[in-house]
């Protein structure tokens, strides 16, 4: 808490110190949430996951506390339900994949179940359906009906998984291009159907999509297609179905000349569905932003993890455009953190928890402590302030025509360094608000904020998850230090 040197009478002095044991402030309290959601995907697996690896089980019950104690409520398949397995027809061979699937799947439910986990089934038949089989087989898998006859068997009396209590859902699509979503539409569609016809609607088919900076032929074929037609096209066919918009974006790069940058498209990316989803909400048309986390570096030049701030930093920047839903990329993978580059938190070869492991459990449960706060608000917009204002950031210029000009609750009247805050609004027009240090955590960049604050004599705010609770000098102003990769979620009180 900032302290001011004030000269009045006693009464006065305990109105400026901290709410506890101030009657004069009363502190909003926030119904029981849902909770924010963190998925793992590419969780523990079953063992010899492809059929010709070496990997041990990882399907165990000590993995999955381990998954559960780090904050982690969902698990999206990456590796199981691999099968090379052949038929006489594409039919049949999709019939024999997908009993690997049920039996990899079962081993994970298992599992889950104990830890209230929700595990999403990879069949590596139904996942990428409408590409998988639209070359190099025959007959193709391409029109409703061929789609009906492989969805209604493989979902089937026989599938054991599809009730387990852990079962949440499908992995549909990774990354489609602007035509395949027409076809996905048509997955989904009949996927839903079955599954209402069987009493178990809910069970998702997860579809993700490519993030801005794919462009060009990996977008679509057709060059007039641009980015925002393809996020028009993917909210109109499938996100109408799923009820959430799911993208990934990996914004930690590595830099030759100081070790690491973020990528200047990261915000925009999110401002711009922001903006979209709120248009939609206004329509009557509510679907949910889920956002990847980056957690490891790799060949196209990802910058590996160096501390929990990289992870604060990734889940402050996306809840402050209202994400509900972080998908780490990766939980598990087959690298250790001894061995050099490119690990996850979970060493899959050798069942090694590798530092990252602690980092993102802190991060995660920290976002876990103020969920129902957060939850109770919905994103409204985005403003910004440049420290100097001689020298724009490029990140803030790409979401200009997304912010703010200025906000009626609170001001940021100056910073040590680049600052952005998410601003947000509950159904009785409060207002809330996600201040985030925008510096790459990699530099361990503390700063200070100066904030002003109108109507307003309070600021509940929570911290690292620690809810914390000041009040306001009649001037309204309020100055506080961020540390590297933080956000803080500030609430005005009356």
């Amino acid at each position: 808490m900032k302290r001011y040197r004030i000269f009045t009478a006693l009464p006065m002095l305990a109105m400026l110190l901290t709410v506890t044991g101030c009657s004069e402030v009363k502190t909003p309290t926030f119904a029981k949430s849902k909770g924010v959601r963190f998925t793992a995907y590419a969780g523990p697996t079953v063992g010899n996951w492809s059929g010709g690896s070496s990997n041990p089980s990882t399907a165990t019950e000590e993995a999955m506390r381990k998954l559960s104690e780090a904050g982690f409520n969902k698990i999206l398949a990456l590796y199981e339900g691999a099968s090379n397995a052949t038929g006489a027809d594409t039919f049949e061979m999709i019939e024999k994949r997908s009993r690997k699937a049920q039996k990899d799947a079962l081993q994970m439910l298992e599992q889950a179940e104990k830890f209230d986990v929700k595990y999403y089934v990879r069949d590596w038949s139904f996942y990428g359906l409408v590409k998988n089989y639209t070359s190099g087989f025959s007959p193709n898998i391409i029109t409703d009906e061929d789609y009906e006859r492989v969805i209604t068997k493989m979902f089937d009396d026989e599938n054991e998984y599809m009730y387990s209590p852990a079962f949440g859902g499908m992995f549909a699509h990774d990354e489609p291009t602007y035509e395949e979503l027409e076809r996905i539409a048509s997955q989904v569609r009949i996927y839903n159907r079955v599954m209402k016809e069987k009493g178990l609607e809910g069970k998702e088919a997860v579809v993700n999509i490519y993030p801005c900076t794919v462009s060009g032929a990996g977008l679509s074929p057709d060059e007039r297609v641009t980015y925002e037609d393809y996020v028009e096209r993917y909210l109109d066919l499938v996100c109408s179905q799923t009820g959430f918009y799911c993208y990934d974006y990996y914004p930690l790069k590595s830099n030759f000349f100081d070790g690491s940058y973020v990528r200047n498209s990261y915000l925009y990316n999110l401002a711009m569905v922001a903006s979209k989803l709120k248009e939609r909400k206004a329509a009557g048309q509510d679907i949910e932003l889920r956002t990847f986390l980056q957690s490891v570096g790799n060949y196209t030049g990802m910058r590996d993890m160096v501390s929990v701030a990289d992870f604060r930093f990734q889940i402050a920047c996306e809840m402050a455009f209202g994400s509900r839903e972080f998908i780490y990329y990766e939980y598990g993978n087959f690298n250790s953190a001894e061995s050099g580059t490119g690990y996850a938190l979970l060493d899959l070869q050798n069942n090694i928890y590798n530092w990252t492991y602690d980092c993102a459990k802190q991060a995660n449960n920290e976002a876990h402590a103020m969920e129902d706060a957060y939850l109770s608000y919905e994103w409204d917009g985005v403003m910004y302030k440049n420290s100097n204002e001689m020298i724009e950031n490029p990140a803030f210029e790409l979401i200009e025509d997304y912010a703010m000009e200025s906000h009626p609750r609170m001001q940021i009247t100056g910073c040590e360094r680049d600052v952005f805050a998410g601003t947000f609004k509950n159904a009785e027009g409060d207002d809330a608000f996600m201040v985030v240090n925008y510096t790459d955590p990699y530099h361990q960049q503390s700063s200070k904020i100066d904030l002003h604050f109108n109507n307003a004599k309070a600021l509940l705010m929570y911290r690292y998850g620690q809810r914390m609770v000041v009040t306001l000098p009649f001037t309204g102003n309020y100055t506080l230090e961020l540390g590297p990769g933080e956000g803080r979620f500030i609430i005005p009180i009356k």
